[in-house]
């Protein structure tokens, strides 16, 4: 039986490959069970901020509900890949006046300001498959 191959990435490989990004993936709760979606992000110390507007997502983190957040990339032809993985509380982040050096959210998916959001970086997690041979 074959084993899988992957290395573990280190939390500071994580992050860099967080800092790097533009695009991840949100899982929240919502009244359905869960909702996976695709946004824009910025990772500010130690939280990933997203931007969004009025809906679940904007609801779960008013209530302070764990979230997790995706990363990944992948080559098909080369059958490799690495993926980061965020879980932790969200909260809403507040104004300019609250939080003056957070950076400015850029939403592909909104026209306006929108209204940001944190994850906090409570669990970080991520792992590598390097190039492998491709079957015959």
């Amino acid at each position: 039986m074959n084993a899988y191959q992957f290395e573990q990435l280190s939390r500071d490989e994580c992050l860099s490959l967080l800092r790097a990004g533009v695009v991840g993936w949100v899982a929240f709760p919502d009244d359905d069970g869960a909702s996976l979606v695709p946004v824009n992000y910025v990772l500010h110390r130690d939280e990933m901020v997203v931007v969004t507007s009025y809906g679940t997502k904007l609801a779960a983190a008013a209530h302070d509900r764990v979230m997790s957040f995706g990363l990944g990339e992948f080559d098909v032809p080369s059958r490799s890949g690495w993926s980061v993985v965020v879980r932790g509380r969200s909260h809403l982040v507040g104004d300019d006046l609250v939080n003056p050096d957070l950076p400015p959210g850029n939403s592909w998916a909104l026209t306006g300001t929108g209204i940001r959001i944190a994850i906090e970086l409570d669990q970080v997690s991520g792992r590598r498959v390097p190039d492998a041979p491709v079957p015959e």
